[in-house]
């Protein structure tokens, strides 16, 4: 305020007033603050950089399409199909072959096959094979017929399909101690001959909900050296029917009779009657089939389970397989000489095996090559059939009746599959005895096996094959009760055929490479080193 005082004195003063300086008073001015001018300070924006959210919205696009009508001033001419050409691809067909071959042992080899080859009304075909050998071992002799007709008449509602055969295996009781016994070859000769004759029925529904049935008749006479002759008789009729997309009912009638007659002693019949009723539910990635099985087995009922599941838990690739299945195995003459042809005779108490299986496991593929299967389970055998050798010179076998038998089952099994070209398969199957209840040991059963399988094709002219066996030593008893274990064996075969021409080529199979003569039975030895070749002829 002293400023703007001061300053409006001196702008009314005249200015004769400067003049007359001296006469003016001198004063003093006071400047109470000193002024400094001073900026506010800016206001400045915080900024901070950040993406838009995600829009998740599904933009819905609107088109409209103006509809284009066409007008033609002609009409199209139909289309009217020419004359079919001749299908000459049955000229190429090679329907018919004749191999022949021999080998060390004395091996001669026969096989021929005919066929009618395609048609729409029927077809069918005939087939034959001889093979013998002879031993080192004095009487290892053997041969085996076979010859098979069969044919299919295909007919708007219905497939009849019908076969006959006729097979001999003849074999010698060679299983004997050589130092101790001699036999002429008379009296060691076994001979099994088999008549079988088949007829189906199958009916051509015209879509997948109709009745699909399948009855099947079977009929077999089967003999041997000894005047022992068994007839059997087997009916099969399955029936199926789709209710659902996805569910399906089925049932199969069984009836298996057989009758057994030697010399003059009485008759023994083994009849097995069954009724498989059963649902069984298939979606993608699961599959569920339960059943429950009534059977009658020699008059005695069984109602067996018959649950099997499979569970995708990764698709096609990761799958849990697990069942509770049990069944009826029949001891009859035929079957009982399948399995061992040296047995002694067949006895009148003889008993059906039934079988109890409880498994799971995990199955599927690896990449596009690789399959797998594995299974863990435990079994159960009620009277079971052993073979034991017999008490005078051992070279036959009594059987001996296993009242129950238990084990844990191992099944593992790898396969390698590249088109046609290469194909790999290994499998193992191992059996630990838990608890047996008649005989101290399991007689003549393999615990342990294994296979490995192999084939590679050099183009369209040259194929090899392989396979390799492994068996464990199984139980043998002695007739004075002592008893032991054969040796584990392992035998090697290869095979290879070379295509000459379309219809020529040649081939050539090595058995038991290795020359391991193993029993299987006790007492009768395998052949050793065996190799066979000879010429096919196809047209």
């Amino acid at each position: 305020m002293k400023i703007r005082y001061i300053l409006g004195l001196l702008a009314v003063m005249p200015l004769g007033a400067f003049a007359q300086k001296d006469s003016l008073k001198q004063e003093t001015i006071d400047i109470i603050s000193k002024y400094q001018p001073k900026l506010r300070d800016a206001a400045k924006l915080n900024l901070t950089a950040s993406l838009p959210a995600l829009d998740t919205a599904r933009p819905r696009l609107g088109y409209q399409v103006p509809a284009l009508n066409l007008y033609f001033m002609y009409q199209p001419v139909p289309i009217k199909p020419l004359a079919l050409g001749r299908d000459t691809s049955a000229l190429y067909l090679q329907n018919n072959f004749v191999k022949l071959g021999y080998g060390n042992y004395s091996t001669p080899l026969i096989q021929a096959g005919f066929g009618s080859g395609r048609a729409d009304k029927y077809n069918f075909g005939l087939f034959f094979n001889y093979i013998s050998s002879k031993g080192d071992i004095e009487n290892q002799d053997y041969s085996n017929i076979n010859v098979l007709a069969s044919g299919t008449y295909f007919s708007p509602l219905f497939e009849i399909n019908g076969s006959l055969g006729y097979n001999r295996n003849q074999v010698h009781y060679y299983g004997y101690d050589h130092s101790q016994y001699e036999f002429e070859k008379s009296d060691v000769k076994q001979a099994y001959n088999e008549v079988i004759a088949k007829v189906g029925l199958k009916n051509r529904p015209q879509n997948d909900w109709a009745f699909q049935y399948n009855p099947q008749a079977e009929f077999v006479i089967f003999g041997d050296s000894y005047k022992r002759m068994e007839n059997t008789f087997v009916l099969k009729a399955p029936i199926r029917k789709q209710i659902f997309e996805d569910i399906w009912l089925k049932a199969e009638g069984l009836a298996d009779l057989s009758t057994f007659k030697e010399d003059n002693n009485d008759q023994i019949n083994n009849n097995v009657a069954a009724i498989h009723p059963a649902v069984e539910i298939t979606k993608p990635g699961f599959m569920l089939h339960a059943g429950a099985n009534p059977t009658w087995s020699n008059g005695k009922f069984y109602l067996l389970p018959d649950i099997v599941n499979e569970s995708h838990l990764i698709r096609k690739k990761l799958i849990l397989s697990s069942g509770w299945i049990s069944y009826i195995d029949k001891n009859n003459f035929r079957n009982l000489a399948n399995e061992n042809p040296f047995i002694n005779t067949y006895p009148s108490g003889i008993l059906n095996t039934r079988v109890e299986e409880k498994y799971t496991g995990i199955k599927g593929t690896l990449g596009n090559h690789f399959t797998y299967n594995t299974k863990f389970g435990a079994i159960t055998w009620h009277n079971l059939p052993l073979f034991v050798n017999d008490s005078t010179d051992g070279k036959k076998f009594d059987i001996r009746n296993e009242e129950e038998l238990k084990a844990f089952q191992l099944h593992a099994e790898v396969g390698y599959i590249q088109e046609e070209k290469f194909q790999a398969r290994v499998s193992v199957d191992w059996y630990n005895w838990t608890d047996q209840q008649t005989e101290l040991k399991p007689w003549h059963v393999l615990p342990f096996k294994a296979s490995l399988f192999a084939q590679y094709s050099f183009g369209k002219k040259f194929h090899l094959n392989a396979n390799l066996y492994t068996l464990s030593g199984s139980y043998y008893v002695l007739p004075n009760g002592d008893f032991g274990k054969v040796k584990p064996a392992q035998d090697l075969n290869a095979g290879a055929v070379y295509n000459i021409s379309k219809n020529f080529n040649l081939w050539l199979n090595a058995n038991n490479i290795l020359s391991y003569k193993y029993q299987r039975w006790y007492g009768y030895q395998s052949y050793g080193f065996n190799i066979l070749g000879g010429i096919m002829v196809k047209f």
